[in-house]
């Protein structure tokens, strides 16, 4: 449960806002209460991202106003909004990584003393800062040396402590394990019921519930619902708002026959895996489970050439590979999705067309084959429907759901053999959760070879043949057939295999 909400923190009144032809979002009125925290839903493009801008201040509205306890602010900017207390935290922490934890959090107000840093008053701030807020980190530990939850924690810390009274986060779960996701729940819950006021985004309708005490939401730049308890909705409720329609979850048929070994790995020790056994089939898809440093992670970069092999063999359809570079994990056949998105995808200035073939570029005597490149854009355009104003719209304009279909895309254009995916609905909304997952199967039917990785254990359960469990970098458990189960994967990440069946 959350806090007890008040009055109004935050109105939107009348807000719109309009590119061009293009109308992002149509004139819309929500309400935040002081205490609550306010869920905002809608598919990828339905308006969030214009939206909470518009509310912190880096995005100017078409109409319409803003008005904060009372007073209407829609003429202050980014800066004079994070004065008032309003901030908006991304889907990827925010925190300068070389530098500590106690320089995070009081910059740029570094405390000095006859005018040099005074660092024991920097880091007694610090400490009283993590203090309050019930943590315990290091403050003279690189702040990118943090786990990833505890980056996030520290970056809500430093809006809190310029007394925020609004903090908005952009789907704050991303690439976190289920044991993390509810660490930060929790941690969140206290400073709600401390009178923290909160508005949160995610397309995780198990989130928004466990959360969330009221929501609005968004479809096609329009708000559809507003002031909705989602704790009395059912999941599939909620998706049906988002979307318009009801959503058919995906699930995999396991009862098919593998084919032939596509890939085989033999006593593979690499960094972070030791002697690892595994093999996947054509048109198999074998999901790999394992908390963090578990080695699951480890090995798919490991097979990615992002992480150095030292011994151990690899075979695709029956041919010795050497991956110790990127280009040969290519080169064999071998295509991976990563989980950052933002860090080692997409390249945002480059247009649409060019990210599909980024890495993989068609040549025509010495230049690159321009109607190539239009073509792939074409067919993979129409194949995974992303959503863009034309072939030249940079990537980083896109929204996450459309940004994943271009990487994927770009995966396909190499016409792999083995594709790892490293949680590929990673901040893409239901419905096109549920496009990507029949993606995939209808590739699998092709004979292509997938490994799979994603903390939501559901969707493991939805998708593969098998699953693969870690533990201190080796193999821990297998699970097939009825036994794959979301129960007997969260047991078989705990090294108290009683749980597994």
């Amino acid at each position: 449960m959350t806090g007890k909400s008040g009055g109004a923190l935050l109105e939107i009144r009348g807000l719109s806002k309009i590119y061009g032809r293009s109308t992002a979002l149509e004139p819309t009125d929500i309400t935040v209460r002081e205490g609550s925290v306010h869920g905002f839903l809608g598919k990828n493009g339905a308006g969030k991202s214009t939206l909470v801008g518009m509310i912190a201040g880096s995005i100017q509205p078409t109409s319409g106003s803003v008005l904060f306890r009372g007073e209407d602010i829609t003429a202050l900017n980014l800066a004079q909004r994070r004065k008032l207390g309003i901030n908006l935290l991304g889907q990827h922490a925010e925190v300068v990584p070389m530098l500590s934890v106690a320089e995070n959090l009081v910059m740029p107000d570094y405390p000095t003393r006859h005018g040099l840093l005074d660092r024991t008053e920097m880091r007694s701030r610090a400490s009283a800062l993590l203090h309050k807020y019930s943590l315990d980190f290091d403050v003279d530990l690189p702040a990118g040396a943090l786990p990833v939850p505890d980056q996030r924690r520290l970056s809500i810390v430093r809006t809190l402590m310029d007394d925020g009274a609004l903090t908005m986060l952009d789907e704050p779960t991303t690439a976190l394990s289920q044991s993390e996701r509810d660490a930060l729940f929790e941690w969140i819950r206290e400073l709600n019921a401390a009178g923290q006021t909160f508005v949160f985004i995610s397309h995780f309708n198990n989130e928004i519930q466990n959360i969330c005490d009221e929501c609005s939401v968004l479809r096609d730049g329009r708000l559809v619902s507003r002031d909705a308890d989602p704790r009395s909705m059912t999941s599939a409720e909620i998706s049906e708002v988002v979307t318009g329609a009801a959503v058919k979850e995906f699930v995999r048929d396991r009862d098919r026959e593998p084919g032939p070994v596509r890939v085989e790995i033999n006593d593979l020790t690499a960094d972070g895996v030791e002697g690892i056994d595994l093999t996947v089939g054509r048109g198999e898809i074998v999901g790999l489970a394992g908390l963090p440093q578990s080695g699951a992670q480890e090995l798919a970069r490991a097979l990615a050439g992002l992480k150095a092999i030292r011994s151990g063999t690899i075979r695709i359809d029956g041919e010795p590979v050497d991956l110790r570079r990127l280009r040969e994990s290519r080169r064999s056949g071998i295509a991976y999705l990563t989980n950052d998105r933002i860090g080692e995808g997409v390249v945002g200035p480059f247009s649409v067309k060019e990210s599909i073939h980024l890495g993989n570029w068609p040549l025509r005597g010495g230049l690159v084959d321009s109607r190539a490149v239009m073509n792939t854009y074409r067919r993979y355009h129409d194949r995974l429907s992303f959503r863009v104003s034309g072939p030249d719209q940079p990537a980083e304009e896109l929204s996450g759901g459309n940004q994943q279909k271009v990487l994927l895309g770009r995966l396909l254009a190499l016409q792999p053999k083995l594709l790892i995916l490293d949680e590929p609905t990673l901040g893409v909304d239901v419905a096109t959760k549920e496009e990507v997952h029949r993606l995939i199967d209808e590739l699998t039917g092709q004979g292509l070879a997938v490994i799979l990785l994603a903390y939501d254990t559901d969707e493991m359960v939805r998708m593969v043949d098998r699953v693969v469990a870690f533990q201190d970098g080796r193999v821990a458990h297998e699970l097939t057939g009825s036994a794959i189960t979301v129960d007997n994967i969260l047991g078989s990440l705990s090294h108290d295999s009683k749980s597994v069946r």
